[in-house]
């Protein structure tokens, strides 16, 4: 079965500000789209149901933490090379 989501367009809004605004890494957004897909198993999702899937996104994101840190010293590294194989345009 393809998961579906069912949502009001006040939550839904919120939510893309939200991924704008405060989501730096990609696990958080699959971390929200597991818990959306789970709550439209019940019906609409509206802004009631927002803090629980922030709250969510936030309990699963203690284990990512490592991933995020290996995002940035990667990045790190990408810089060094970059600079290090004259591909460095002093930006």
């Amino acid at each position: 079965m393809t998961d579906v989501i069912k949502i009001d367009v006040p939550t839904f809004i919120r939510l893309l500000e939200l991924a704008r605004e405060e989501i730096k890494n990609d696990p958080d957004l699959h971390d929200i789209a597991e818990i959306v897909a789970r709550l439209s198993e019940e019906g609409v999702i509206s802004m009631e149901d927002y803090d629980t899937i922030v709250n969510f996104m936030q309990s699963q994101g203690d284990d990512q933490d490592s991933y995020g840190a290996e995002e940035d010293e990667y990045s790190e590294q990408l810089r060094d090379i970059r600079r290090l194989g004259g591909m460095d345009n002093g930006s």
